[in-house]
């Protein structure tokens, strides 16, 4: 596989309030971690690969960029800046550790709508807008920085309208008809769920 101009951004940094002292990325989904199937998926298709945490040491292992939040907010913007900040590339697909069946389909997609003028490129489900899902161009970051100094943390609350390209449920549902692309885990049993999804047809690494 021919890899991307791109940098691949994971979010490993999350303080895990609903799984008391259990790292979310070491859980398995299928027979691998939920940060074992990214990372392959991330491996084959791009260039780069960063992984944001907050524990370096329990990464060692893994080959990816390991970098830490800059500020100190310990939120999802602070590990997005992070990850566009030591990104080598323009734009960076970012998603989080705890999205164990994220799509090939859906990325290619994504990055295929670059274009001049566009920050963000990003899906929008039913339920709204996928931020750790999406596409960040660089440029995203002096906003995001303005943000994290006035401490607004929501991350779509810096996007600006004219600089998103939102790709509809339709077109996502035609690419993952279930839409597994966007399933996180949040609880345990969010992780039980997971792992059903995984026994009754999992694509393998993302690549349904």
């Amino acid at each position: 596989m021919e890899k991307i101009d791109c940098t691949g951004v994971i979010l490993a940094g999350g303080r895990n309030r609903r799984f008391p002292g259990i790292n979310k990325s070491f859980q398995t989904v299928g027979t691998h971690t939920m940060l074992a199937r990214i990372h392959t998926l991330f491996s084959m298709m791009f260039e780069e690969v960063i992984l944001v945490v907050n524990e370096p040491a329990l990464f060692l292992d893994i080959d990816a960029l390991i970098v830490t939040d800059i500020d100190p907010s310990q939120c999802a913007l602070a590990g997005l800046h992070a990850g566009l900040f030591h990104a080598g590339f323009d734009w960076s697909y970012v998603t989080a550790c705890d999205v164990p069946f994220v799509s090939e389909k859906i990325i290619r997609y994504l990055l295929a709508q670059r274009s001049p003028g566009k920050q963000i490129i990003i899906p929008r489900t039913w339920e709204g807008l996928e931020p750790l899902s999406a596409l960040y161009h660089k440029s995203c970051m002096p906003r995001i920085e303005t943000n994290l100094k006035k401490k607004v943390f929501m991350i779509k609350k810096f996007f600006k309208p004219e600089r998103v390209r939102q790709i509809p449920p339709q077109t996502l549902e035609s690419l993952d008809p279930d839409l597994r692309f966007k399933f996180n885990v949040n609880t345990p049993a969010d992780l039980e769920t997971a792992r059903g999804m995984a026994q009754d047809s999992d694509p393998g690494y993302g690549r349904g």
